[in-house]
């Protein structure tokens, strides 16, 4: 019999695609997707409207001193 075993997850940037990775290069983890979540916000990633965005995606807005996604280019 063959039965499922692990749930694995990925972390995608809404922005450009990129993937994220863990400290050993893998990027699929076991992890809950809350725990994912956590882990990208330590890593740079910016959590914004449900939407999930990495370190290139992101641009300090001095106006309202946070973080915010890269207006696209068009």
């Amino acid at each position: 019999m063959i039965q499922k075993a692990i749930n694995m997850y990925h972390a995608v940037c809404d922005g450009c695609g990129k993937e994220l990775k863990g400290s050993n290069g893998n990027t699929m983890f076991t992890y809950t997707p809350l725990l994912l979540e956590q882990t990208a916000i330590k890593q740079g990633w910016l959590i914004e409207n449900h939407e999930l965005y990495c370190p290139d995606c992101v641009e300090y807005d001095e106006e309202t001193d946070s973080y915010k996604p890269k207006k696209k280019k068009q």
